[in-house]
């Protein structure tokens, strides 16, 4: 039995306004601003989030929020080598290596594949 995913498009904004909202220097909506995260990332959200004392959104929708951003073209394609990441104050932490920079140059392929297909 599979479940079916229901964190919507709205869910998705709803939640990257949240994480833009509390952490605006590592995350954007503007596809020029978006810069790579550090990996690891999701568990410092984390701890932020078990901070709060009512969080609007659950770690599950978070997660979601994520994976979608981090899937994104834009986030996709600032991925080349030795680009700087950035951790959620927008401090140099990293960079992307060159097995990174090729696997989302990869992943941006087939998803830009997969596109042009569904316009066929």
């Amino acid at each position: 039995m599979t479940v079916a995913n229901t964190f919507t498009k709205s869910d998705y904004l709803n939640t990257l306004e949240w994480l833009i909202t509390f952490f605006p220097s590592a995350f954007s909506k503007k596809p020029k601003e978006i810069k790579p995260l550090k990996i690891g990332i999701l568990e410092e959200i984390y701890r932020f989030y078990d901070s709060l004392k009512n969080p609007e959104f659950s770690k599950h929708e978070i997660k979601q929020a994520i994976q979608h951003y981090s899937a994104s073209a834009p986030y996709l394609t600032c991925q080349t080598e030795n680009q700087i990441r950035i951790d959620l104050f927008g401090q140099a932490v990293d960079v992307v290596n060159k097995e990174q920079a090729q696997y989302a140059y990869e992943r941006l392929q087939q998803k830009l594949a997969r596109k042009n297909q569904a316009a066929e």
